[in-house]
């Protein structure tokens, strides 16, 4: 969205300018070419490059590569290595420059005077935050003792890196259990993020285009889209009634009208969206939040409906963007915009506000509090009082030292979110909660052998839990049983005996219940899948074959890479299958 990445210019308008305010460094001819005729063209893609990096950070990622094609004939030049750290650090991926900017300092000491400050940012941007710190205090003694004028707004920026950095070290130290890992199906080499699930629908943004699509005159990317992923993982625009020449994104949904955000250069206001036949187009505004002379976004409402959260760049919030919410009155009109309050709001950007499905927590992107770099992701949660709590940092491995933006979380509360961390396909990239797959610690039982020999002690002790319940999983294209089947407790060991031996095949398990997005993902067979909630479990089973081979074979065929044999007898689940002698 523009009113994005508007916002990420702020993020790197002082470094940016404090950067620039001399321009990128000029290269010597004469210590480039030394006379050899064939360098010539290659000086003046140099030349360009330079050109490039001044008209603004838009143009910077175009003049990497031509800088890179001179350093491949000569890495021995101190400004080309200071010019290409700094692209790298404005455009990414910023754990590129620290190469560059160590080659241009041990070249030349006194290659400029802010390299210590991007020294520092180089290594907070690859987590040596021990190593950044030095940097940045070097920085700050340099300015003070020779006075650097036209550096000094550097001392603020350094001593805020030097706390983001030990914010950095503390996460890393006390990192969750939680993993996440990298949407590579929808991300392209373009910009996406604003992960949005309804139903079985995964909505995102993209800035991906071809060359008959307009580029934004603010940065020279495509204009923000909107796309969506089917279950069948098919990634298609959404067709949209607007301006070409505008960013176009999906807020979220009320009910299951969406809420779209539309904008231009620098503005942009929310919309209720009309749908017809597949198409989009812009309904009505919503009057009480829009504001003619600011920009407003990410719109995001609780389950019940009598809230709204937004963000806006209205005058008179703490920072330059700041969270508002409207409630819903008893005549059934919104409130007034409120600003939700000091302890939330900083004096820098928040953005990309998200509340849950219950209402209890409010998750948002800022640049202030306890941030470990950039935008950081933060929840706060709701108290008795029904007021919000003081926000906490999310930590390592949601958060990074690079912008951590758009938190989503789906209605059994698997999270996503985008990041502009190095390690991705390109630009932001959109993130999820990696499931915790069942680590195998359970009976394993010969399919040869199977008596009632192996029938667990609980149950030879009539010491079972509760019953187990089973339900189907609906998922487009795969039948399902209508009514959920119940699995009573099995209280004696005679109904064992009565039961003859049933083998089906496990394609996953994991502590957080599926989506059923994510289960066809994983399976796209035909077959009823049946859902088991074991001892803090959740299994997905298919079949009910009489013997091992039967399952055995179509484990081997149903397109689930670890998927296994398990058995059951009487409807209890005895444990994991294998062929007589123990092979698998």
């Amino acid at each position: 969205m523009n009113w994005k990445f508007t916002i990420l210019s702020v993020l790197l308008l002082t470094f940016f300018t404090s950067v620039h305010a001399q321009g990128l460094l000029h290269v010597k001819k004469s210590d480039y070419l030394e006379g050899v005729k064939e360098r010539k063209a290659t000086y003046k893609k140099i030349l360009h490059a330079i050109e490039l990096g001044q008209k603004g950070k838009g143009f910077v990622s175009q003049a990497i590569p031509l800088f890179k094609e001179a350093h491949q004939l000569n890495s021995e030049n101190a400004e080309l290595n200071y010019n290409l750290g700094v692209c790298y650090l404005i455009s990414g991926p910023r754990n590129e420059a620290l190469t560059y900017l160590k080659s241009a300092q041990k070249l030349n000491a006194d290659i400029s005077e802010d390299i210590h400050f991007l020294l520092g940012m180089a290594y907070q941007y690859r987590n040596d935050f021990n190593k950044a710190i030095v940097q940045f205090k070097i920085n700050i003694e340099l300015v003070q003792q020779n006075n650097y004028k036209d550096k000094k707004d550097l001392i603020a920026l350094s001593e805020k890196r030097i706390g983001e950095c030990k914010n950095g070290k503390q996460f890393l130290n006390n990192t969750s259990g939680l993993e996440v890992e990298l949407m590579e199906d929808v991300n392209s080499a373009y910009d996406e993020f604003n992960p949005v699930l309804n139903g079985n629908d995964f909505y995102f943004s993209s800035r991906r285009g071809n060359e008959k699509n307009s580029r934004s005159l603010e940065d020279q990317k495509f204009y923000e889209k909107i796309f969506v992923q089917d279950t069948s993982e098919n990634i298609y625009s959404v067709s949209v009634n607007t301006p070409s020449k505008s960013n176009l994104a999906l807020m979220s949904f009320i009910d299951t009208v969406p809420i779209i955000y539309l904008g231009g250069e620098g503005n942009g206001d929310v919309y209720f969206a009309k749908t017809s036949s597949g198409k989009w187009g812009k309904g009505k505004a919503l009057k009480f939040i829009n504001e003619s002379k600011s920009r407003e976004s990410s719109v995001c409402t609780g389950k019940d409906g009598n809230e709204i959260y937004f963000i806006s760049d209205r005058k008179g919030g703490f920072g330059s963007c700041d969270i508002y919410y409207c409630t819903k009155e008893e005549n059934g009109k919104w409130s007034k915009p409120i600003n939700i309050g000091g302890d939330i709001n900083t004096e820098f950007d928040e953005s990309d506000v998200f509340i849950s499905n219950d209402g209890k927590s409010l998750y948002f992107s800022s640049k202030g509090h306890n941030s470990m770099g950039g935008y950081d992701i933060f929840k706060c949660e709701r108290k008795e009082s029904g007021e919000w709590g003081r926000p906490q940092n999310l930590g390592f491995p949601i958060n990074s030292t690079d912008n951590d933006i758009t938190y989503f979380e789906d209605e059994t509360g698997r999270f996503y979110f985008a990041s502009e961390r190095s390690g991705g396909v390109g630009g932001f990239d959109i993130y999820r909660e990696k499931e915790i797959l069942e680590k195998i610690e359970e009976p394993v039982i010969l399919a040869g052998q199977a008596s009632i020999q192996e029938v667990p002690n609980e149950i030879n002790n009539e010491k079972m839990g509760a019953p187990l319940m089973a339900k189907p999983v609906v998922v487009s294209d795969i039948p399902v049983k209508r009514q959920p089947e119940v699995i009573e407790e099995i209280k004696m060991k005679e109904e064992l005996v009565q039961e003859d031996f049933v083998y089906r095949v496990q394609i996953a398990a994991c502590k957080r219940e599926m989506g059923p997005k994510d289960l066809f993902q994983r399976y796209k067979g035909g077959d009823v899948i049946e859902h088991l909630y074991i001892e803090g479990w959740h299994k997905y089973t298919i079949g009910g074959f009489p013997t091992f081979e039967e399952a055995a074979k179509y484990r081997d065929s149903c397109g689930v890479q670890d998927a296994f044999v398990v058995i059951f007898k009487g409807g209890y689940r005895l444990g994991i299958a294998k062929k007589t002698g123990g092979v698998k």
